[in-house]
């Protein structure tokens, strides 16, 4: 049967339930730092590179160019297309006027982390840079953007290196897809969570879990799938734009866009489109 406007109530649009800000392997920075001026100051100029992998590929639920967008979020973005080497200067001083920095990130560096780039911001300012040269990209102070001639910056600061890691080849593409789902299940982790066999289960940037959920090999959670507390997804499930309430059980079911109520069991082997149980 037709599912009812609840379940679209229920899944808050665009959500993203886990928070880049910092990774969890490194350390944290500096708590009492103040980091208001980077959006305040800086416009972030997002390129679509050019190469063998679209900006709008898919990884685990984001487009590559939306993790840059995620991972500089706050400050002003500008989407570009890659320009021509002898235009770039000139391309991006057009878009500059009335920011202090710019920073120019590629589309195809999908694993950079927010605190990295908060780390980058915080290295040009204290040093009082003109122009700083990352692996991939730049960041330019404004004033100085407005009258350069050319690039006179050779030394290529790596920060975190895995962050810059050219996305550019279905290889590199899988090596991203490992590296995000990671991140994202660890942050599960961190949250309550039970995973078993996470090396077979994949979820993607905007699904919701509660504390208490059991998460069994083989499952499949995509879109912005909901799933409450205590929730037990035995091995086997693709779970797409759905919502499984607390307590419920789904066992080697396919669910698309439908809502699982409270305590409920599903399946095995159940298929359901667009419909509530």
């Amino acid at each position: 049967m037709e599912i009812d406007n609840e379940v679209e109530m229920e899944v808050m649009e665009n959500q993203i339930s886990f928070d880049f800000l910092q990774s969890m392997e490194a350390k944290p920075l500096t708590q009492t730092q103040n980091f208001d001026w980077v959006a305040e100051e800086t416009l972030v100029v997002l390129i679509k590179a050019k190469g063998e992998i679209s900006p709008n590929f898919d990884i685990c639920g984001k487009k590559m160019i939306d993790w840059v967008a995620l991972a500089t979020s706050g400050c002003k973005q500008k989407i570009i297309e890659e320009p021509d080497d002898d235009k770039f200067l000139q391309t991006i001083r057009d878009v500059a006027e009335g920011y202090s920095y710019v920073a120019v990130l590629y589309s195809d560096t999908p694993l950079l982390k927010k605190t990295t780039f908060l780390e980058i911001m915080d290295y040009f300012s204290k040093r009082r840079m003109n122009v700083l040269k990352l692996v991939r990209g730049y960041v330019f102070r404004a004033e100085y953007l407005q009258n350069a001639k050319m690039l006179l910056s050779t030394t290529v600061e790596e920060f975190d290196k895995e962050d810059f890691t050219l996305i550019n080849s279905p290889q590199t593409v899988s090596f991203a897809f490992k590296v995000l789902n990671g991140r994202i299940l660890d942050y599960h982790k961190k949250n309550g969570v039970i995973l078993f066999g996470e090396n077979t289960i994949f979820v993607d940037a905007d699904v919701e879990i509660e504390a208490g959920t059991a998460i069994y090999p083989n499952n499949i959670i995509k879109g912005e799938s909901y799933i409450g507390k205590n929730v037990i997804l035995e091995s086997g499930n693709y779970i797409f734009d759905t919502i499984v309430c607390d307590e419920a059980f789904v066992c080697q079911s396919y669910l698309e866009k439908s809502k699982v109520e409270k305590g409920k069991v599903v399946g095995p082997f159940a298929k359901l489109i667009n419909e509530k149980v």
